[in-house]
């Protein structure tokens, strides 16, 4: 049937049928709005389909996507789809229940995503948040709370900033790299809460990273780096019990500033240990050369 008489979002579903049968195999459905997709249908067209709506992957490449057009896509997120906005521009307000609710987000515009839309992850995957309006405070008072949460907020973080790391988690107890801007800290380990391993990493691109990890499943760079933090992050418990003696010492009797001063002597021959020196006050663990 010719193009007069049926729309390319009718035809898109006879082929994707005919495919599917042909090769007897249930097929991931990758939707895809492709630059200059709007000459020929629109977004609401297209997920008004009953076979479209079914899309497991989305990405959207047109040069600018509408609040209109993101808030249908966001009324379909749900934890088992992905969904990628490319689009150089984007809302600049836009509230939304589901925001950030796929199992993967890329919004490579993200001014229109609020600090709450962060302190809303559950058990997320991953997100990626180009363009911003989140400062200094908003992304340090979010870290602060994912470290301290009790339960696992998601797996892997990117948002753009060019904050430097030492700033953001100023406050925090965390495990300085030589010669890095990687840092390492832990979350308390809870029932709701197995990912307690935690990694910050802020790229010469400007994307600062956190991802969160099972100990002794770290495998971040599939080489040296991660069987090094595997056998060593225990030094990090070993630090937050250091700050923790810190702070009762201010104020304990006689007798138990004696019992914490010869721990806190312990705790420092232990961290010495597992090869970590402080540069400038921070802890910083070794990093062998090659």
């Amino acid at each position: 049937m010719n193009q007069s008489t049926k729309s390319i979002v009718e035809d898109t579903v006879i082929v994707y049928n005919e495919i599917e049968q042909l090769f007897r195999i249930e097929i991931p459905f990758l939707l895809v709005f492709s630059t200059g997709y709007k000459t020929i249908t629109t977004v609401k067209e297209v997920l008004s389909d009953p076979i479209l709506r079914t899309w497991k992957h989305c990405i959207f490449e047109e040069k600018q996507i509408s609040s209109e057009e993101l808030k249908m896509i966001l009324d379909m997120a749900s934890s088992d789809r992905s969904f990628a906005s490319i689009a150089k521009e984007g809302p600049k307000e836009l509230r939304h229940e589901k925001a950030l609710k796929f199992e993967n987000n890329i919004h490579r515009d993200a001014r229109w995503v609020k600090t709450e839309d962060l302190y809303k992850l559950n058990n997320g995957g991953t997100v990626t948040l180009g363009k911003n309006n989140f400062t200094q405070s908003d992304i340090k008072a979010f870290i602060s709370y994912w470290v301290n949460s009790d339960i696992d907020m998601f797996w892997r973080l990117e948002i753009q900033t060019y904050f430097e790391t030492v700033d953001i988690v100023d406050g925090l107890t965390v495990l300085h790299f030589e010669n890095s801007t990687t840092v390492f800290t832990k979350a308390k380990s809870s029932e709701t809460r197995k990912k307690t391993l935690l990694f910050l990493y802020r790229s010469l691109s400007g994307f600062l990273t956190l991802t969160a990890w099972a100990p002794d499943e770290f495998t971040y760079t599939r080489g040296e780096l991660d069987t090094m933090v595997r056998n060593k992050h225990g030094v990090i418990d070993l630090l937050i019990e250091k700050r923790q003696l810190d702070a009762e010492e201010q104020s304990a009797d006689r007798e138990n500033k004696r019992r914490i001063r010869s721990r806190l002597t312990q705790l420092d021959d232990e961290i010495r240990d597992y090869g970590v020196f402080y540069d400038n006050r921070r802890a910083t663990l070794r990093v062998p050369t090659q």
